[in-house]
Order: structure tokens, then sequence, then C-alpha cells
């Protein structure tokens, strides 16, 4: 009876974690797809176009999500062993520094735009109206990288509720300049994609403004002007795992630029914005995923914090198994309704006939993110965050990306080789973190 009370406690802890971080997760994701359909009415060159710079946007958040990894495994297991001083510094440390870090990215990232364009061997016909969206969106790198910080700093705490709200916000503000920048309403012009990337821009701005103005004057606070301290050792220690984080992240969105670049751009325009309308689709699903991600990493930290290495391993397990439910759910609707959920990014019936098959195969294989994910989530809240990136590093480069162009192109078997190679990548991920996970030698990472 005992245990059985303990994993209801262990269920309830997880869930009342997982599904405010699965929320917060949906309302950054909905800011593109809300995007992405209204981008959607203008032309499909504009989503073609939304579509390769989304690929070049990912790569470069990519940075700060990877350094929100170390922000998470420090402060959660700061808070588990009972130290609210050093939460607060590594807390403090981290958010000042990734903003900074996203300022310094924005005239690099501006001017070599051409050699990124290049490299992705961008259609001609797409580079101005690519231009448009990606030149105003990296404007608000600082902003994305704060609400990046700021929300990893409430997650490893604890709250997921705050950034849920907040998240809230953020969509109700996209839609809303969505719906005036784009399309030109009350005396605003027509300002098309770069309306678009605007509005995201700004809706990531207030997000940010807000998380840290709650963060100050909240008393769970652990960004604070009166105890406002920045420390070397400390952005070192965050470093130390966030650095592994990073390069497993951009190397996972550099992978997808190059299966991009060598696998669907080749095949023209209506490809590309058919691969764009499968990827909003399937990170939709991948909610669960995130959610008990998060939730993992700050349960699974704060368990080693408390020096309770099994409790630790329980929240994998049972932050995978939820996750597994609701993904299978998900992957269900996938399969059964197609082109009912291809047409709210648009009616060509050319667009929906070749984006139908890619999204069946994705449905199919689709509850293997599960493990892929959330284990994941847990070893890098433990600290293990090497052993994810040698993952990333063989499944992204010696699985996905060749087979990917095996499929694709050599065998012709379009967007539905490229999703079939795709899928065999996270099958491989998932089966090999939840084998490492049962092994235990993450337990014992100090951080």
């Amino acid at each position: 009876m005992k245990l059985l009370k303990l994993r209801r406690d262990d269920s309830r802890s997880m869930l009342l974690l997982a599904f405010p971080a699965m929320v917060t997760q949906l309302s950054a994701t909905m800011v593109q797809i809300v995007d992405t359909i209204f981008i959607g009415q203008i032309s499909p060159l504009a989503l073609a176009a939304a579509a390769i710079t989304g690929i070049i946007i990912f790569n470069i958040t990519a940075v700060g999500d990877g350094f929100s990894t170390g922000l998470v495994a420090t402060v959660s297991r700061m808070i588990g062993g009972g130290d609210r001083k050093n939460a607060s510094v590594f807390a403090t440390t981290g958010i000042v520094v990734l903003t900074l870090t996203g300022a310094l990215f924005v005239p690099i990232l501006l001017a070599g735009a051409g050699v990124l364009f290049k490299i992705l061997q961008i259609p001609s016909e797409l580079e101005v109206t690519a231009w448009e969206y990606y030149s105003v969106f990296i404007s608000f790198v600082p902003a994305i990288f704060a609400f990046e910080a700021l929300s990893a700093t409430f997650r490893a705490r604890g709250d997921t509720k705050t950034p849920m709200i907040v998240g809230f916000g953020i969509n109700i503000v996209n839609i809303f300049l969505d719906w005036l920048l784009i399309f030109g309403k009350w005396g605003f012009p027509a300002m098309g994609v770069r309306g678009a990337a605007l509005a995201s821009g700004l809706s990531f701005f207030v997000g940010a403004l807000l998380l840290l103005l709650i963060s100050i004057f909240s008393k769970e606070g652990l960004f604070t002007l009166k105890r406002f301290y920045l420390s070397f050792s400390h952005f070192v220690r965050i470093l130390r795992i966030g650095i592994p984080s990073m390069l497993e992240r951009f190397a996972m969105s550099f992978s997808q630029l190059l299966v991009m670049s060598l696998a669907v751009n080749p095949q023209g325009s209506l490809a590309i914005a058919s691969f764009h309308i499968v990827m909003r689709l399937a990170s939709l699903s991948f909610m669960p995923g995130f959610g008990f991600a998060m939730a993992t990493a700050t349960l699974t930290g704060q368990h080693l914090g408390a020096s309770d290495p099994e409790g630790a391993e329980r929240m994998i397990w049972i932050g995978t198994f939820y996750c597994g439910i609701l993904m299978a759910a998900v992957s269900v609707i996938y399969f059964a309704l197609p082109n009912q959920l291809i047409s709210l990014f648009s009616t060509s019936p050319e667009i929906i006939l070749a984006t139908a098959g890619p999204l069946r195969i994705y449905a199919c294989f689709a509850v293997f993110l599960a493990p892929a994910m959330v284990a994941r989530g847990g070893l890098q809240g433990a600290g293990d965050t090497a052993f994810t990136l040698k993952t990333m590093l063989l499944s992204r480069f010696v699985i996905r990306l060749p087979l990917a162009w095996l499929l694709g192109v050599y065998l012709e078997l379009g967007l539905s080789g490229v999703w079939l190679a795709m899928c065999m990548d996270f099958i491989l991920r998932g089966i090999t973190f939840m084998i490492y996970t049962r092994r235990g030698q993450w337990k014992t990472r100090t951080v």
C-alpha cells in the first residue's frame, strides 16, 4: 500500500507539472502555427518561404534551448537540496548571459543571411520573401532567448503554471497582431510575411517582459533586483551541462537543415510547403513529449538533489508512460483525418495530396517519440547531456540524413521517403534512451 500511494503521489507530481508545461509549449508553438495559417492565406510561395526561414530560426533558438537545459539542471538540483541562494545566482546569471548572447547574435545572423540561403539551396523565387520574414524575426532573438531562460527558471523550481498563463498572453497578442499587420487593418499597412514575423517577435518580447516582472516582484521569483548577483563560477557550471545540450540541439537543427537542403528543397516549392505543414502538425503532437520532458527534467533534478536516485528514475518511467498514451491518441487522429487537418493550412488540392501520405507515415510511428523525448529530458535534468548529445549525433547524421536522401531522392519516394527516414531516427533514439535509463550510470552525475 505504501508503494501504491507513492506511485499515486509521483503521478500527481508529474501531471501537475507536465500539463501546464505542455500548454506552455503549445502556446509557444501556436505562435508559429498561427503565422503559418495566416501566411498560407497569402500564397503558397509565401508559405514555402516561411517554411525555410522557420528551419533557420529553429537552429538559432536551439542555442537558447540548450543553455536553458543547463539552467534547469543546476537550478532544480539547488531547489531539491534546499539551497535557494545558489539557485537564485544560477538563475540570474543564466538569464542575463543568455539575453546578451542573443543581442550579439543579431548583427552576425543578419550579415550571414546570404550564406545561409546558399547553403540551403533556396529556390530563387523564394529568396526575396524569405529575407522579408527572416530579417524582421531575427531582430527579436534577444527577447526569445530571454523568454526561454526565464521560463526555464520557473520550471526548475516547480512552477509551470506561470509560464503557461504567460503563454496564453503571447498567443492572444500574436493572433491580434497577425490580423493587424499581415492584412493591414485599422489603418496599418498590409505587411504580408514581414507582418507575420513582426507579430511573432513582438509576442515573445511581451512574454519575456511579463516573466521578468513576475520574477522580480514575486516572493518565489529567483531573479530579484535586491539579490542581483552574477557569478562566473556558476556560469561555468551551467555551461558544463548546457554546452553538450546546445551542441545536441544545434546538431538536431542543423541536420534538419541538411535534410531540407539535400532531400526536400530539390523537390521544389510544393514539396517545401508540404513538408512545412507536416512539421507544423507534428510539432503539435510533440506537445505531450515537450511537457512531460520538461516536468521529468525538473523532477529528476530535484530527486537527485534530495539524494533519491531511485525516485529520479521512477519519474522518467512515469513521464514516458503518460506521454506515450497521449501521443498514441494524437496519432490516431492524424492517421484518420489527414485531409481535414492539412486544409487548416492550405486548401490547395496539390498541397493536400502531397501532404496526406507523409502525415500518415508520421502518425504510424509518433508514439516512439515518448521515450525519445521524455527519457532524454530526464537524463538532461540529471546533467547527463553528454550521452544525449552522442545519441543525437548518431541518429541524426548516421540514420536520418543519409536515409532521407536515399529514400526521398535516390529511390524517388519523395516526401514519404523523407518522413520514413525521420521516423527511423526517433525509433532508434527512443530504444537507446530506454536502455540507458535502465542501466543507471546517469544517477551519479554531478552538476
